[in-house]
């Protein structure tokens, strides 16, 4: 049995009443792995803008970060929403707000 294109997705475009979100398990695996310190900052990252940047996670468009911005540190909110959503403690367009955060924010990297 083959997996469908949505299960490979996650949809952003409207995180409230919008399309509903799908990420696959083991982005999940990585959420928790990182929140438990078991991978660090850049390789959660990483892997984030990898899955973005091939479209895996679909991130709405957003301006470019601003200038001014120097602090390019993950925030605590971010690493515990990751954590909570692999124990399944939120949904997975808290989840993803996260992940939108850090793209609007410069600290990913859109190509």
């Amino acid at each position: 049995v083959g997996i469908t294109e949505s299960e490979y997705m996650i949809l952003v475009d409207e995180i409230y009443g919008g399309p509903q979100t799908v990420i696959p398990n083991w982005i999940k695996n990585n959420a928790g792995w990182w929140a438990d310190g078991l991978i660090d900052d850049s390789t959660f990252l990483k892997g984030i803008e990898y899955l973005v940047n091939e479209k895996i996670i679909i991130i709405p468009p957003t301006e470019e970060p601003d200038e001014y911005v120097t602090d390019q540190t993950i925030p605590a909110w971010v690493k515990n929403n990751a954590g909570w959503w692999a124990d399944g403690i939120i949904d997975d367009n808290t989840f993803v707000s996260g992940i939108e955060y850090l793209v609007k924010s410069g600290i990913i990297v859109v190509s």
